[in-house]
């Protein structure tokens, strides 16, 4: 038993050691083991490219475009000058069904298209070539970089990125012509000017009174020189209107009314003309609050002598509501624009009369945002409205 015992005692740390260094060497192996089996897999891993046969265009944006714009020098010389404006917020509508791409909104006045740098992205990276203006050449298109010329529309050709087909897109930019809100007269046919629906009371010759105009719920009479009537029941009876002061301040001469709407139950009368007594320089001006539920007055809005801006007097006076001012054409072939409901008057050159127009004429609006020019001693009209 002792030498078994010695025997044991003797041979345990080596068998004890042994085993240690077998469980060891099997850790070992298998880190080596796993390691190698990672590696395996990263190196095995699909190194292959999964192409498409999508071929579109999804976006297309315009960068920063070129202006040339002329002006004139303080010595009265021509000058042309560029200017640029950034272009990325007009919007591009892009039809994929006729495959055609244009301008929603048209570019500025004297946009250079001749040099345009836009981006263009493609569904699952489509590749992009540019036809030539003259002959079947396709470019390749770097987007973002390369300048195009879109003097006229440009083929814009999609490869599918596994070659299985191409399609075209025609690209067009439209440029305006006139900036935005430029007055611009045509000829029309005088049948078409607007019929004036108070016209059979133009000359009322009962009792003395001279009919002047209408809002939606009055019209209103002059009985010369100093008082002015109303009537709510077209023209077939008459009542002395309310005046603020006296109506020896009233218009006389060269008259001219406008009315507008404010709102659903209230319109605005504007009514002007020359009185001796109140300047003689300067239009005299009264205005009425008309209100469908309750009777308003007519004020008369005197003339400050520290404000230059005031209708002159003129032979000849038409007034109309246009683009939320009232215009004043006067028979001096000026125009003049009130923005704030008649009081200040200043002249503009927004708007202008008609070439060949001359000083007898008369104006008149329509329910489509245009006004109408006849003149009464050539017969000719016209028709102006402001550029979109």
């Amino acid at each position: 038993m002792n030498v078994i015992c010695r025997n044991v005692s003797k041979f345990a740390p080596k068998f004890v050691i042994e085993r240690s260094m077998k469980r060891i060497f099997q850790v070992f192996c298998g880190l080596l083991v796993a390691a190698l089996s990672l590696i395996s897999c990263l190196n095995s891993s699909d190194d292959s490219t999964t192409y498409y046969s999508d071929m579109a265009i999804k976006t297309f944006t315009l960068g920063t475009l070129n202006r040339y714009l002329h002006t004139t020098t303080s010595d009265g010389r021509d000058s042309i000058y560029k200017s640029t404006y950034t272009a990325s917020s007009y919007k591009l509508n892009i039809d994929q069904l006729n495959h055609k791409i244009y301008s929603a909104d048209s570019l500025l006045p004297n946009t250079d298209v001749s040099r345009v740098v836009c981006s263009v992205t493609t569904s699952n990276n489509g590749v992009v070539y540019v036809k030539s203006m003259t002959s079947d050449t396709l470019t390749y298109f770097i987007s973002g970089s390369d300048s195009i010329d879109f003097t006229q529309p440009r083929i814009f050709r999609v490869f599918a990125n596994d070659g299985s087909g191409s399609r075209d897109y025609t690209v067009s930019l439209a440029v305006r012509t006139m900036e935005k809100g430029t007055f611009i007269w045509t000829e029309a046919d005088g049948a078409d000017f607007p019929q004036d629906p108070n016209a059979w009371m133009q000359v009322i010759g009962k009792d003395g009174l001279t009919y002047i105009g209408s809002t939606r719920f009055e019209s209103y009479a002059l009985l010369y020189p100093d008082e002015l009537f109303k009537s709510v029941d077209d023209a077939q009876t008459w009542t002395n209107d309310q005046l603020e002061t006296s109506g020896s301040l009233l218009p006389r001469w060269n008259r001219a009314f406008v009315s507008w709407q404010l709102n659903a139950n209230t319109d605005y009368a504007l009514f002007v003309g020359y009185n001796s007594q109140v300047s003689d320089k300067a239009m005299t001006i009264w205005r009425k609050l008309v209100d469908s539920d309750c009777d308003g007055r007519w004020v008369y809005m005197p003339l400050d002598e520290d404000n230059p801006y005031y209708l002159p007097k003129m032979d000849k006076v038409s007034l109309v509501y246009f683009n939320k001012c009232v215009l004043a054409f006067c028979s001096d072939k000026n125009i003049y624009v009130s923005r704030d409901q008649g009081i200040t008057w200043k002249k503009t050159s927004t708007y202008s009369f008609p070439v060949g127009c001359s000083s007898a004429f008369r104006v008149a609006t329509d329910d489509d945002d245009n006004v109408w020019l006849t003149d009464t001693v050539s017969g000719k009209t016209w028709r102006g409205r402001l550029t979109k």
